[in-house]
């Protein structure tokens, strides 16, 4: 089809002039080098054949810390340096943006509807709605963007493994811990499905579904930050074998939050959704913090 062109790892098409897939995040601006291998289950060793080359990165490495890297190396600087883009440490006080888009919604429907009469206060309405979804696009895009950000470290920490293991001749000794890895990112790639803010956003506008918006929104932090604790597991393991120092702690960052019971009360008591965006906000904003301090050892002992 005439400006368009597809990716060639997820299949999803994309403008002929992107440089990066809006469906896995990787690099498009060039064909790929290499074939992936399929999903593997933890702790089973990867096919024979050898590993499979770097995939290409996601964005500019530039320089990060002061140094440029090339190659995985270069892929895991870039991603982390990303994250001051795409990770977003929200306020505890935007729990009370729906007030505030409430009071000052109605405060222009009424005046609307005084100077135009009933078309002023359709558009009052409307203009009510779309205020009090901007704390949804907010949470959607970020929750988004991390998920692409991510989703490309998983890969370049992946590759970076495979080409130390090469390098040291230990490959053999990481066999299960990259197996496991790459187990956790084809299952995040997986269930971590693409939610298109905007859209989301708008099936927000309707009162019902925006609990349905709110419960995915609770409900994506606590999966999410899970899998990472593991994959960071497994790295850290992998790491030990090549002599590399990384520590990550022994506990998951999240807490697993009652979504069905805060939903169920959200509609029967509306002041509970602000409770539930609390929740919402802070869940993500914990793993932000605890995801930097990993990625920050980890560029420390990159060499």
């Amino acid at each position: 089809m005439d400006g368009t062109k597809t990716c060639p790892y997820c299949g999803r098409l994309a403008s002929a002039d992107a440089q990066f897939c809006q469906g896995c995040g990787r690099s498009i601006s060039s064909p790929p080098q290499y074939a992936e291998q399929p999903a593997q289950q933890y702790n089973q060793p990867p096919q024979q054949g050898g590993w499979q080359q770097p995939p290409p990165s996601y964005g500019a490495p530039g320089q990060p810390y002061g140094q440029s890297y090339g190659g995985a190396k270069g892929q895991i600087a870039g991603a982390i340096q990303n994250r001051n883009v795409t990770d977003e440490v929200m306020s505890g006080i935007w729990i009370l943006w729906p007030i505030f888009a409430t009071v000052v919604g109605v405060i222009l429907t009424v005046v609307l509807a005084i100077f135009i009469g009933l078309v002023g206060l359709v558009i009052g309405a409307v203009i009510t709605l779309v205020l009090y979804c901007v704390l949804n696009y907010k949470l959607l895009k970020r929750m988004d963007e991390h998920r692409k950000r991510e989703m490309a470290l998983r890969m370049a920490i992946i590759s970076y493994l495979k080409d130390k293991g090469a390098e040291t001749q230990r490959a053999q000794l990481i066999v299960n811990e990259v197996s496991s890895l790459e187990s956790i990112n084809q299952e995040a790639m997986y269930k971590e499905k693409e939610r298109t803010p905007v859209l989301w956003t708008i099936i927000s506008l309707f009162p019902l579904l925006n609990l349905i918006v709110m419960y995915f929104l609770a409900e994506f932090p606590f999966d999410h930050d899970k899998r990472w604790h593991a994959f960071t597991q497994y790295t850290q393991a992998a790491c030990q074998k090549l002599g590399i120092n990384v520590m990550t702690p022994s506990w998951s960052t999240i807490k697993e939050r009652p979504n069905i019971l805060l939903l169920i009360l959200t509609l029967l008591i509306s002041p509970v959704a602000f409770i539930w965006y609390y929740f919402i906000i802070k869940d993500l904003n914990d793993h932000f913090q605890a995801q930097w301090q990993f990625e920050d050892q980890l560029m420390a002992q990159l060499r």
